[in-house]
């Protein structure tokens, strides 16, 4: 039973605002007759292209034209316009995404975890989170597909899907060059271009892209400590990217279409370092001062190197032939690998006291194979998938001296956790919809998932004598440091990956019935199950869990869903309304046990929780005229967890859902004028909100974003008469709101990371 709890004040502010300002969305208008009406959505949801409105699945869709004119360049900021999400760079990076889509995800980047929300390019799967927040360039099309994901798609995702599918060739010669600047000062530079190599057959493309900006805060240090000065001043919350993608399309019939196609991400920005949001219990060893918080924010006192890099690559190739008019057969061969380094302060002071030193690296390939057949009354997509991929890592919890006092010696004492997990992975996925009636349509789908997986784990105490802050030899041989300089204490986990195996089948269905009630109404129920696959826990503490290389299992979600999908008023308002309600059982949870001194805690991965998720979702789109449109987006969800075991008490009580907001919302307006001869001019405004939310299941913490709040944007586009040439001038967070994006609590203190102050962006492009 849908239980919507309504916050009268929230929901009156929200439509209140939408009567004077709406976000314009898929803001193309065109005209019939004397008639404004709405341009025709199409998306790929289901492996084919369809009209959004005919698509019995909550999806919201952002062309290229809607991108461009809002001046969205990271898929972060799609949460603003998508209802019940939560897109976050994840706490202490720039380029590692937390995926949260109707309260499911995967909050821990951390190796052999599979993600909640699964991020598709050009329907190639990211099986790791390290650069998934992707910039926008060069894009056809972005799909935010809600709700489990698996009878249509390569990887079962069991919260979601991202949709990123790039441009594809005009077979036109032409290139486009976007110079912009702006707060903080930003620096991009984008190109792409295309030009056929044989007319109507063979086309090269490819888009290089260059963004810098300074920090929106320092990390600046300056402390003498046990009669020692370190000195630091580093850009906090910077960004140093160059991104690269190259493809070619070959076409030497109406049947056959084959399309390589290259891309290389170089992130070299600093990881951000979070600012104390309540005071640390740490002092000065030197004279057992405190350590001041900054008024600012966005500004840290990390003792860590701040040299970060993360580096991820890839190719695919696609073949797609027609054998017949009804009969279509398409592969997919993709293959990835990534690198990651980092140095995360978790004490956020000076001090080494609890930094960790990381390193990461993973390879992927898959191969899918799958065919489209569409006759009459009937459309069939089925397809076998096989994934296989490692995973690894090492990182050091740099702690303190051996008799629990921070030292800035060199010496410290050191938890050392390191290993990898292999992933074989193997689907098949069938999918069916035939139309019962004219109008009646029942669609079925059902996969078979078999994941095999092996790990080896390693989790070792040192005492290193050579590990010293603001430098990048900090930790042990496990990570940068010197092997040499290490003293092995204890061994709590050394399993190999015989000992660490298991494998897991599931069997997920899904059911669809939709009613085309008539030419502008439709009506659709439906019931889906996804799973999200089990694993090893590579903190796992043997010495305190024996069970570590038994790993945990597959959580599941079990999801129905009930919508209306209209097209009203002569097709000047688009008016889509879905509730949802999602049994949500054996969440994998990392239940948290104190420790004696130097450890203090250990962490463990269960299959503890189970959880009840009902929601609500509702986005409207009208064309007041054909210059003017507006639209509301309104997310509402009430989740909350019903049981978790911890030592075999249910502690739920104490436990709440994390990046759940219960109310999201975005509304504006958007205007366009043909100036003639002078071009065309294109305004939009947008206030986008979101409630408070936490961001640990079992703690509350200073570093929460316990009160809600609303963001404003603006932005402004003059297209010239001749098409060649662009200027757009970007506002976002006009009112300069501090909000808390992520955070940290541990004995350390508690961090909190933050979302991007006032920041504008002006830009040229010219197109030829």
């Amino acid at each position: 039973m849908i239980n919507i709890t309504t916050d009268k004040k929230r929901l009156a502010m929200l439509i209140a605002i939408s009567s004077v300002s709406a976000l314009g969305h898929n803001l193309a208008w065109s005209q019939q007759g004397a008639a404004v009406v709405l341009e025709e959505v199409l998306v790929t949801a289901q492996k084919r292209e369809q009209n959004l409105q005919e698509v019995p699945v909550s999806i919201t869709s952002f062309n290229a034209a809607e991108l461009e004119n809002k001046g969205i360049t990271s898929i972060t900021e799609l949460e603003k316009s998508v209802p019940n999400t939560q897109f976050r760079a994840s706490r202490a990076t720039n380029s590692t995404l937390t995926a949260y889509i109707r309260g499911v995800g995967q909050q821990d980047p951390l190796w052999g975890f599979e993600p909640g929300v699964g991020v598709y390019v050009d329907d190639v799967y990211y099986a790791r989170p390290q650069a998934a927040v992707m910039d926008v360039f060069d894009v056809e099309r972005i799909e935010v597909l809600r709700g489990p994901q698996g009878t249509l798609y390569g990887k079962n995702t069991v919260g979601g899907a991202i949709k990123y599918i790039t441009r594809k060739m005009t077979g036109e010669a032409e290139a486009k060059i976007t110079v912009a600047a702006g707060a903080y000062g930003q620096q991009d530079l984008n190109i792409a271009g295309q030009f056929p190599v044989i007319e109507n057959e063979l086309y090269i493309g490819g888009a290089i892209a260059r963004m810098e900006r300074d920090g929106y805060g320092k990390v600046d240090t300056g402390y003498n400590i046990n009669n020692a000065t370190f000195n630091s001043s580093e850009e906090n919350y910077n960004k140093d990217v160059l991104v690269a993608r190259i493809s070619a399309e070959y076409s030497p019939g109406d049947r056959l279409f084959i399309r390589l196609a290259a891309d290389s991400t170089d992130d070299d920005s600093n990881q951000p370092c979070g600012s104390q949001s309540s005071p640390t219990a740490l002092t000065n060893p030197s004279n057992g001062q405190p350590f001041v918080i900054s008024n600012n924010p966005f500004d840290g006192a990390c003792g860590t190197s701040h040299v970060s890099n993360v580096e991820n690559s890839g190719f695919s190739l696609t073949v797609q032939y027609d054998l017949s008019e009804t009969t279509t057969l398409k592969y997919i061969f993709a293959k990835r690998e990534g690198e990651t380094q980092q140095f995360i302060d978790f004490d956020g002071t000076p001090l080494d006291a609890f930094d960790v030193p990381a390193k990461y690296a993973d390879d992927q390939k898959s191969h899918e194979l799958q065919l489209n057949y569409t006759i009459d009354r009937l459309a069939v997509v089925a397809g076998l998938y096989y994934f296989t991929g490692n995973s690894a890592g090492a990182f050091d919890v740099v702690l303190n001296g051996l008799g629990g006092t921070p030292y800035m010696d060199g010496e410290h004492f050191d938890l050392a956790i390191g290993g990898d997990v292999d992933t074989e992975s193997t689907s098949a996925y069938v999918n069916a919809s035939y139309e019962l009636l004219d109008n009646l349509t029942l669609t079925g789908g059902l996969r078979l998932t078999k994941d095999d997986k092996n790990s080896n784990i390693q989790r070792f105490s040192y005492n290193t004598t050579n590990s010293f802050p603001y430098t990048q030899n900090q930790g042990t041989g496990f990570t940068f440091g010197d092997p040499s300089n290490d003293t092995l204490l204890a061994v709590a986990t050394d399993i190999s990956d015989r000992e660490a195996s298991n494998d897991w089948s599931e069997l997920s269905p899904s059911v669809k019935l939709d009613w085309q009630m008539n030419d502008d109404i439709m009506l659709y129920i439906s019931y889906a199950e996804g799973f999200k696959s089990g694993g090893f826990d590579m903190r796992g503490n043997a010495a305190t869990n024996p069970n570590v290389a038994q790993g945990y299992d597959p959580e599941i979600v079990e999801t129905i869903e009930a919508g209306i999908k209209s097209q009203l008023l002569n097709d000047r308002l688009r008016l889509n309304f879905t509730i949802f309600d999602m049994n949500y059982t054996d969440m994998q949870l990392t239940v948290q046990t104190a420790q004696p001194a130097p450890v203090f805690f250990s962490s463990d991965v269960v299959n503890a929780g189970t959880a009840e998720i009902q929601g609500a979702e509702l986005e409207a789109l009208l064309q007041v005229t054909s210059g003017v449109s507006t639209s509301l987006s309104i997310g509402h969800m009430n989740a909350e967890l019903t049981k978790v075991l911890s030592g075999g008490v249910d502690v739920s009580d104490s436990w709440e859902m994390l990046n759940a907001p219960d109310w999201t919302g975005q509304v504006g307006v958007n205007y366009e004028r043909d100036l003639g001869d002078a071009g065309s001019l294109m305004l939009n405004t947008a206030a986008s909100y979101r409630d408070s939310s936490r961001n640990f299941n079992n703690v509350v913490c200073s570093c929460d974003q316990d009160q809600s709040y609303t963001l404003l944007d603006a932005s402004a586009n003059w297209y010239s008469a001749d098409e060649h040439w662009t200027v757009s001038l970007f506002v976002k967070n006009i009112e300069d709101k501090e909000y808390k994006t992520g955070g940290y609590n541990l004995g350390s203190g508690e961090l909190a990371f933050y979302g991007p102050p006032r920041t504008w962006t002006a830009s040229l492009a010219y197109a030829f």
